[in-house]
């Protein structure tokens, strides 16, 4: 019987040692979940103008480059695995500058019915001042090659 109860504790103190480690881990799955190419669909924020294009999200060394490409443009960000709300959810956060303003995104992360990955989330001007919030969805690119 004491074997027993050893052996449960043992497996309890196991459980909760290391949570620092879990969550480092639980960040570190989603940037290979995570990366990829994405088709995008989106409305700037404050605006009523939609557009589409694709995304590219590249691990480098602790956070990804994002890389936008809109409408003929190529405008490259950083993204990183945050947290949000007092519950800490696990988002990606994007911030690029484009045409003069500064950008940051924050994206629900998700996957599609193939476990992919899918994201979705708000797009605002990082001064504060958005009335509206922009609106993006990313939808990974099936035939792209996946490093």
């Amino acid at each position: 019987m004491i074997k027993i109860k050893f052996l449960v504790f043992f497996i309890i103190l196991l459980f909760f040692a290391e949570p620092g480690t879990l969550a480092e881990n639980d960040t570190d799955f989603l940037y290979v979940f995570l990366k990829g190419s994405y088709e995008l669909v989106g409305r700037w924020p404050d605006s009523n103008e939609t557009y589409s294009g694709k995304i590219i999200l590249e691990k480098d060394r602790g956070h990804f480059r994002v890389v936008r490409l809109i409408n003929g443009k190529k405008i490259t960000g950083i993204g990183k695995i945050e947290t949000a709300t007092s519950d800490k959810v696990k988002v990606l956060r994007i911030r690029f500058k484009q045409d003069g303003r500064v950008y940051e995104g924050t994206y629900l992360i998700g996957s599609d019915l193939d476990n992919y990955g899918r994201l979705t989330g708000y797009l605002y001007l990082k001064n504060g001042k958005t009335k509206n919030p922009g609106l993006e969805a990313f939808f990974i690119v099936h035939g792209a090659l996946r490093n």
